[in-house]
């Protein structure tokens, strides 16, 4: 699948410009039947210091199944830089991923080379923003370095730097490379990308995500929503369903602390007020502040 995907990279034109030293993030995340998660992260999202550097949010809808559709369709309505992807058919992570950047493509193409976003930031419905400097943190790596690719990487599992995959970032320019896989369809979908940016011999950054505080990730829901919605679906067979918090001491207590503060704005019948919120809130993104 690696092969195929790269050859569609070869023959699929691309308005990637090189990047020119200004981060434009374009968040993308994946929700798999995992709404109540989502919602807390836009929250702790919504209270970043610099969420103007983000100037479009993809939120990519793989056949939701707990009721979440309605919500996520009002908020992508209610916000201009909010953008809606529906799947119905094959709702893999990977694919999820790559409609996301290429919604990106479509949104941007009469925009000027100097508003199109020029950093991917995948995200995972179930990660939260602890720090409010994690998103001006991340931009600076790319503002102020060569890097490539932003992530907490790992060198214990394959012979190149690999990536913990729940909050990553990676230059356009370079994830539009053809010698660059773009998200296969696996347990770790990123693999590839990281290997092969690592043979290309571009800059692999290690941004501390979870071991420095900056975000919490959860870990497991999307196997655990597959095994309450999807029981055919391969992700319900997988043995390990239980939260990990990347191994992060007291990571259970931090993310309970979380979702408390955050426990009336979740309730279902606060949904209006959650729109209302997330709505005013990202109304600056794309203002670079």
């Amino acid at each position: 699948q690696a092969w195929t995907l790269c050859r569609w990279k070869l023959t699929r034109a691309s308005s990637v410009e090189p990047f020119d030293g200004q981060p434009r993030i374009g968040l993308v995340t994946v929700n798999f039947s995992t709404t109540r998660y989502l919602k807390l992260m836009l929250i702790t999202l919504g209270q970043q210091v610099d969420l103007g550097q983000i100037h479009r949010l993809v939120i990519v809808d793989n056949d939701c199944r707990d009721g979440g559709l309605p919500f996520l369709r009002e908020l992508a309505t209610r916000t201009e830089r909010v953008h809606l992807v529906e799947h119905r058919l094959f709702p893999n992570h990977a694919r999820g991923l790559r409609s996301g950047v290429a919604t990106l493509d479509q949104v941007e193409r009469s925009s000027a080379p100097n508003e199109r976003t020029n950093i991917v930031l995948a995200c995972d419905t179930d990660v939260i923003f602890l720090d409010s400097r994690t998103v001006g943190d991340l931009s600076s790596v790319f503002a102020t370095s060569d890097a490539a690719f932003a992530g907490e990487l790992r060198h214990d599992v394959y012979p190149y730097p690999e990536a913990q995959a729940s909050v990553f970032a990676v230059r356009r320019d370079c994830y539009a490379r053809p010698d660059v896989t773009p998200f296969v369809h696996h347990g770790a979908p990123a693999n590839w990308i990281h290997r092969s940016l690592w043979r290309a011999g571009l800059r692999l950054h290690d941004f501390p995500s979870n071991r420095g505080g900056y975000i919490l990730h959860r870990g497991r829901r999307g196997v655990a929503a597959a095994g309450e919605y999807r029981r055919r679906d391969p992700h319900a067979t997988a043995r390990a369903r239980f939260p990990h918090y990347m191994n992060v001491p007291n990571g259970q207590a931090i993310w309970e602390g979380v979702e408390k503060r955050h426990e009336s704005i979740l309730d279902p019948d606060n949904e209006r007020d959650l729109i209302e919120r997330l709505a005013q809130q990202f109304s600056v993104l794309g203002s670079g502040r």
